[in-house]
């Protein structure tokens, strides 16, 4: 079942433009962990060339609400933090590891790294979902 949920849960993805536009790639997804990317550019930075955070934030809760999602019922943000901890640049990737730190029934909690290409830790957090009842398969 979980490999029928991963790809719903691709397809929610692939079909949103929001995730589009921010060319965020998921790259693995099972049960307890999440990974993905997206670029570099220079249309995802502040005016100091380094990713802005809310294209990080964006990132996180994206890759964090994938795997909330892997129970197979949609979830939707409660609460989500990321501490930025160094600058996001000079790098072609940005990515995203999420790993479930509880999955309740109603609350899914979900810790996030951020990291560069060379696996430097450029951001922690802890988003919170609320698990529906609406199936996503």
């Amino acid at each position: 079942m979980s490999d029928k949920i991963a790809q719903a849960v691709k397809s929610f993805l692939d079909e949103s433009e929001f995730i589009k536009m921010l060319n965020i790639e998921l790259l693995e997804v099972d049960e307890e962990h999440a990974k993905g990317r997206m670029p570099f550019d220079q249309k995802y930075q502040n005016p100091y060339g380094t990713m802005h955070g809310g294209s990080l934030y964006s990132l996180a809760d994206t890759i964090a609400g994938t795997l909330a999602n892997m129970s197979g019922k949609a979830v939707t943000t409660i609460e989500g933090n990321l501490h930025f901890l160094e600058p996001a640049w000079k790098t072609e990737y940005i990515y995203c590891e999420a790993r479930l730190r509880r999955g309740g029934s109603h609350i899914v909690t979900v810790d996030v790294d951020i990291t560069d290409d060379n696996e430097k830790l450029l951001d922690c957090g802890c988003y919170t979902f609320f698990r529906t009842d609406v199936d996503i398969v």
